[in-house]
């Protein structure tokens, strides 16, 4: 008897307290956001190794959302990098690049913050001179600076 009072006196406690919400833990509200508008500075998208040319394509997308709590807005950009060999390799090598993404006021006057994404990009040995490799990045604005109007750059270094 005295067995089946703990097991249920353990069972309602743990019960009781996963429908109780906590009033010290706060949600975050998530709003999505149009995106501010964004191009890849043309001198700087490709860099050539001398042996491979990375290329950072056109085709990226962006997301924002608004982080009401943290009061910023979060900017998450899906690219792809793009590695040309010049003669198929035949052992393992590594190219790093860096993708830096400006962030200016409407005018493009004013360089507001700039951010670095350090890309390393291992070809393996195939027979094959071309590869892609798939990213995502996540960079954060203060909401008010947001609101204001900004412009993203891509360029890779």
């Amino acid at each position: 008897m005295k067995n089946k009072f703990i097991i249920l006196s353990i069972l309602s406690l743990f019960l009781t307290s996963c429908s109780i919400s906590n009033p010290l833990k706060k949600e975050s509200k998530i709003i999505a956001k149009d995106c501010p508008q964004s191009l890849i500075l043309y001198e700087s998208r490709t860099f050539d190794f001398g042996d491979a040319i990375v290329e950072l394509p056109t085709g990226y997308g962006l997301n924002c959302y608004l982080i009401e709590e943290e009061g910023v807005v979060e900017i998450s950009t899906n690219y792809s990098l793009n590695v040309r060999l010049k003669e198929k390799e035949k052992e393992i090598k590594i190219y790093q690049v860096n993708l830096i993404i400006f962030i200016t006021d409407q005018s493009k006057e004013v360089k507001i913050k700039e951010f670095q994404f350090s890309k390393d990009l291992k070809i393996q040995k195939e027979e094959k001179n071309f590869f892609v490799f798939n990213f995502n990045d996540k960079i954060q604005i203060d909401s008010d600076v947001y609101n204001e109007g900004i412009k993203l750059f891509y360029a890779l270094n």
